[in-house]
This record gives C-alpha cells, structure tokens and sequence, in this order.
C-alpha cells in the first residue's frame, strides 16, 4: 500500500484523503510535499491525547499531518472457556504464568498460540511488546529517547529472554507457523492464549461469535507491581495537498476527528479509538481501555522505525533463531542497538 500510495501521489493521481500509516512511515509523505498540515482546518484534533496524536506529527515541524483513528494496545488475549474449564485464574504473577501453561499442556492444550514464519514475525515482535514492559518499566522509552538506555540495556535484554524461555509453550512447530495459523488455532479453541494487539477482538469476533475471551495485562514477577502495557497511534487519514475537493475532504476529516466516529469507529470495530470520550459496549474493549490507561509507546515501532535499519526489521529477521536458541538475546539486541545506532541522535 505504500508503495501504491507514494506512486499516486508522485504521479499527480493521489486520493483526496489518504490512509496514511504513523511514526516513521508517515515522514516520507510530508517531506515530499503531499500533505496539508491539519492543525488549523481540524479543530477536533485538540481533543485527541497525545498517544494518538504523536503518530501523525511531522518530525521536522511539529505539525499534524493526519486524524488518527486508532491507539491499539497489546496483552493477552485468553479462551475465558478454556480457563474455567481447568480451574485457571487469570495470573497475578510471572509463576503463575507459567504454572497456567504447564497446567494446559498437560490437559493437550495448546498454551500459547504463537508463530512468526512466512514473513509474520511482526507478531513475534508483538509478543515482546506485550512482555517488554513489565520488565523494563514506563520510564524506559524515555531513557532510550535521551540515550541514558540502549536496547542492550539488561531490562531489555531480560525482555528478549523471557519470551524465548517460553518456548515449551508456544504452538508445536513454532518456527514453521505463521500468523494465520496462530490465530485460527486461538479462534478454534485449540490454544489457550494469544499474544496480540487490541485490533485482534473484532476480528476474533467475527471468525467466530461462539468464542468466549478477553484479555489481561502480561503478569509481573512480583503480584504488587503495576503492570504497563505498550500502545501506539496506529495510523491515521490525510489531506492530499493536490486535491480538487480540498473543501468537502476537510469536512470528511473533521467528521473523522469527532466524537461520533470515535463512537462509530469502537461500536463497529471493536478497536480503541483515538478518542477516549466515547461509551463502551464490548467488555473486551472496556478491559483494553482500562489497560490503555497505564500505557507506554510501543517501543521498536514508536522510537525507532523513522529511518532505516529499523529496531524492527532487526528483530524480525532474528527472533524465530533467538527462540530456537541459535542466536543468544544478547547478540539479538546488541544487533538492533548496532543497526539503529547507524542513524538515531538521542534527545538532549
């Protein structure tokens, strides 16, 4: 879609209003000159929280480029079902984590759907989003953003560790399975948990409306600390500064930037909307926005996609080895700190 998008635009034959992705993907856009600032023209955009606004920010000024829609989290996602049947509560500790899964695995269940081949290991990265952050804390992304941390920092590095340990608990075959499979084997009953982002419960809906589940924060070590999860503006729409209908597609954004999509966007979808102004109907999507509230960026997508190479790209391309024990955590983040360090100027 990128590609097709900055080929459209290139070429003179863009969209009114495009979909535009966040962060770091979102850049190229706005230094090529094909997008109006929204700033002024979208007067809704100031009753979005900054979680939402931070993906459609233009680096160099500042400005708002797009109306974003969404602010996924990520956790995980649990067969209700399944849990009551083996006597499992939803665990207060990493022990009790752990206890879960191997309860499961000896009932034939399925722990842990989890795959990331075939071009999936987004979804692996995923997973460590939704472990990552109660091992390195709120604070982190800031330390990383100013330079006092790096991603070979021990508290990352322990993040790396804690998802390959759990191995024994993801789907047999873990370096074959992609996220297709992952998902159907959760959506079918045959797994017990899944490590996702909250954009996973319309769809996980609709596969299958028999399906009872909901979601929990990834436990600590400790029972008393307080659990963060990661969450991201997920994208947004924008304002094709070629457009012939400028007047009508500023309108549409607008509208877009209400609280009555933001209603509209969580009724239909299930997804958090940008907005937090809106009534919830779906206890799963209650739960998530109740999660959301103690949230911290998403750490590889928020602070270091803007140039390349990605801490992404790093991670995907090496984690499935990092799990089957080829590549040690160490290695795999001192890698990611390498391939970002090429081009990331941390904040004074």
């Amino acid at each position: 879609y990128q590609n097709r998008l900055s080929t459209a635009l290139r070429g003179g034959r863009g969209p009114d209003i495009a979909q535009l992705k966040a962060y770091g993907e979102l850049q190229p856009f706005i230094e090529g000159g094909y997008l109006d600032a929204l700033d002024d023209s979208v007067t809704e955009l100031k009753n979005m929280p900054d979680a939402a606004l931070g993906g459609a920010r233009g680096r160099a000024d500042g400005k708002l480029y797009g109306v974003p829609y969404s602010v996924p989290m990520m956790g995980v996602f649990y067969n209700e079902d399944i849990f009551s049947a083996q006597g499992i509560e939803v665990p207060k500790t990493y022990k009790d984590f752990v206890a879960a899964c191997e309860k499961l695995k000896a009932a034939g269940i399925t722990p842990i759907a989890n795959g990331g081949a075939n071009g999936s290991a987004w979804e692996l990265e995923i997973g460590v989003g939704v472990i990552g952050p109660t091992l390195y804390g709120p604070g982190f992304y800031d330390e990383m953003m100013s330079g006092k941390a790096t991603f070979e920092d021990p508290r990352y590095v322990a993040a790396l560790k804690r998802f390959a340990e759990l191995k024994p608990y993801y789907s047999d075959g873990f370096a074959g399975i992609d996220y297709t499979t992952a998902t159907q084997q959760f959506i079918g009953g045959k797994a017990a948990m899944f490590f996702g982002g909250s954009f996973e419960n319309g769809s996980f809906k609709s596969q299958n409306p028999k399906l009872k589940f909901s979601i929990f924060p990834f436990p600590a070590d400790d029972a008393s600390t307080k659990l963060y999860t990661s969450a991201f503006s997920d994208g947004s729409y924008g304002l094709v500064s070629e457009s012939q209908n400028k007047e009508a597609a500023t309108k549409v954004l607008n509208y877009m930037a209400s609280a009555e999509f933001a209603q509209a966007f969580a009724d239909e979808l299930g997804w958090p909307p940008a907005r937090t102004d809106v009534t919830v109907k779906d206890p799963v999507l209650s739960k998530m926005m109740e999660m959301a509230k103690n949230s911290t960026p998403y750490l590889t997508l928020v602070g270091f996609r803007w140039q390349t190479p990605t801490a992404s790209s790093v991670l995907q391309s090496e984690i499935i080895d990092m799990v089957e024990g080829n590549v040690a955590p160490e290695k795999l983040a001192a890698d990611m700190q390498a391939a970002v360090a090429t081009w990331f100027k941390p904040k004074q």
